[in-house]
Formats: C-alpha cells, sequence, structure tokens
C-alpha cells in the first residue's frame, strides 16, 4: 500500500516518521498590460520603465494581507510605497517567511530620478538568460 503513495508521502528517522512534503506550485503570470491599474503617478512610471526593461509587474499584488504596490511574481520581489506609519520591519519580516523580497521606494525620490530604482530591481531580479528555441 505504501508504493502506492510513495510520491506523496516521505518517511523519516525522526519524529514525526510520515512526513508530507510541500510541494508549492509554479507561479504563472499573464502577462497583461495593467498600466491603468495603477493609482499614482509614480507607480505607473515605475511600472512603464519595468516594462522597458523587459520585466512585466503585476500592480496591487496582496502577498498575506500585505499590498504590493507593485509585484515581480516570478521574481518574489514586492515593491512597496514609503507611507507614513507602515510598518517596514513587519512586512519585511512577514514576506521573508514566504519567500519574497521587498523594496520600498519614496515617490518624491522616485519622481525626481527613477532610473535610480530601476537598476534596484535589476539587482534584485537579474534577466533570466535561458534560451528555449527549439529551432536548429
Amino acid at each position: 500500500m505504501l508504493k502506492k503513495y510513495k510520491k506523496y508521502v516521505r518517511l523519516s528517522k525522526k519524529f514525526p516518521f510520515i512526513r508530507f512534503p510541500n510541494r508549492q506550485r509554479a507561479s504563472l503570470v499573464v502577462v497583461e498590460d495593467l498600466w491603468k491599474v495603477c493609482d499614482t503617478e509614480s507607480e505607473k512610471l515605475l511600472y512603464r520603465q519595468l516594462q522597458a526593461n523587459m520585466y512585466y509587474p503585476t500592480p496591487h499584488y496582496w502577498i498575506d494581507n500585505v499590498r504590493a504596490n507593485l509585484a515581480l511574481v516570478p521574481y518574489r520581489l514586492a515593491l512597496i510605497e514609503l507611507r507614513p506609519g507602515i510598518n517596514e520591519k513587519k512586512i519585511i519580516r512577514v514576506l521573508k517567511k514566504r519567500g519574497w523580497r521587498v523594496l520600498f521606494y519614496d515617490t518624491d525620490q522616485l519622481l525626481q530620478n527613477e532610473q535610480l530604482y530601476v537598476n534596484l530591481v535589476l539587482q534584485q531580479a537579474p534577466t533570466q538568460t535561458k534560451n528555449v528555441s527549439t529551432s536548429v
């Protein structure tokens, strides 16, 4: 009977002896042009700059009761606007448990120099160079 469920169950020498592996699904994001969903001018500017660098952010993405203004879901990178009264340490701790990285941005600084934050995103989420073409 264990042979039938072997791919779903893992045996170990420590308690609990029978474990069920946690299998997370791959994140699949449909690429759409959602810049109209962005609320503020800084969000729209950052969205357009990331899209120009071949990144496709998702605006207003919820991760465990934390709303990211923009999220790069395949890279698990959340971009959150700095606001008064926001608890940065708590947000970082909650998202780090889920395997996400967080970049906080200031709207005034973003409007003056958007390339600064785009460069930070490029460092955190490198472009994939995997070649998937099947032509010979």
